[in-house]
This record gives structure tokens, sequence and C-alpha cells, in this order.
């Protein structure tokens, strides 16, 4: 039986506001020192019996590489033990390079999940390509007869996967906090998992929120 788990990149440098991705690039930014230990966590947490063996997956964003390879790392394993694929749609949204805060008004006007930042990307579009892949993902599944997979990637691409898998609706992407750090999100049989937050036919996740409800 299959199971996913999804992993969010450790404390980056632009997560504590070190850099800015509009100046030096998002796919450039590094973890820090705390999140490399997160991600050693995480790996253990992970374990060497599942990840050994397993369809690796990862954003080729350079906090995404740091995060897998101090993943593999925390699991126990050396580096070549571990064949990761690296796939450009599983990248950060595309923020663009206009000002985030300015665009708070409009994003709310128009909707979380479909308003497209300034030079950038919408969730929408995210979904897109998180489809695309989630198509050739589970093609890889059947040719390999994998039952583990482990994928690295950022939070709203684990949302827009989250989504697409389950089937879930825009009021229900709106509905879902961003993962932490390092979070573990598990999409697999839902007799097997306690207490899914959602859950599709057989299928169901576990290690995501809700959003506090504005007031």
């Amino acid at each position: 039986m299959l199971t996913i788990k999804l992993i969010r990149h450790g404390q980056s440098r632009s997560n504590v506001g070190e850099v800015d991705a509009k100046d030096v690039g998002d796919h450039t930014i590094c973890l820090t020192e705390a999140g490399q230990a997160q991600a050693r966590k995480a790996g253990a947490t992970l374990g060497r019996e599942y990840l050994d063996g397993s369809l690796v997956y990862a954003s080729p964003y350079q906090r995404t590489r740091q995060t897998l390879a101090a993943v593999i790392a925390g699991a126990g394993l050396t580096p070549d033990a571990v064949r990761p694929y690296e796939d450009p749609r599983l990248r950060e949204v595309e923020h663009g390079y206009a000002e985030w805060e300015a665009q708070q008004t409009r994003r709310r006007t128009h909707g979380w999940f479909y308003y497209r930042f300034e030079g950038g990307e919408s969730p929408a579009d995210c979904f897109d390509r998180t489809s695309s892949f989630l198509e050739s993902l589970m093609r890889q599944v059947e040719r390999k007869g994998a039952e583990r997979v482990v994928i690295v990637t950022h939070g709203l691409t684990i949302r827009c996967f989250v989504m697409r898998f389950l089937h879930l609706t825009v009021e229900q992407f709106d509905e879902m906090a961003n993962p932490n750090n390092c979070d573990i999100v598990t999409i697999a049989n839902k007799t097997t998992l306690k207490d899914p937050l959602w859950s599709a036919g057989r299928w169901g996740v576990t290690g995501m929120s809700r959003r506090p409800q504005e007031l």
C-alpha cells in the first residue's frame, strides 16, 4: 500500500529575514544552522527503514537540496544510498518582484488561491504544475512497484499536492495552514492513519492543520 511523505524544507535564511528572495534569487537561499538541525531531526523521525528504497523527489532549490541531504544523514544513510529525482515542478510558488505587503488587499479581493502575484504565479498555477508532477509520480510508482515515496519541497507546493491528491475544494485549500519548517505530511490509506484531517475515498492526510479563523 502506497505511503507518501511530504517534507517542507528546514528554516531558511529568508524565513528569519537575513536575505530577501528579490535581492538574491529565491533558488539560491540556504538553510540556517537551525534549519539543518530540523532536517536531521526529520530524517531521524522518518527513519532509515522508510527512506531506504523509497522513491525520493525534491525541488531543485538550494534549501530543499540541503534539507534532503540532512534528512538522509539524519536517517543514518550515506548520500550514495539514496538516488533523488529533482523536479522543477516542485519549486516554490513564484512570488514575483513586487512588494509582498502591497498586494495583500488585492489577494483578499481576488482570493488566496486565484490571485497571481505581480510578475509571478498564483497558487492555481502551482496547482497545475503540481498536478502534472503527480501524474508523472504515479506512473513511476506503477513502473517501480513502489510503496514508499518521499518528497522534499515547499509549503505551498505541499498544500497544492494534498489538494490535488485528495480532490479538495478551493475553500478547503483556503482552510489549510502552511506546514512548519520540516513538518512531515503523510498521505496514505486512511485506515492506517490516526485522525486524518481530510480524506477522500481510501486516502487520508495527517501532519497538516487548519488556519486560525480570521476575526
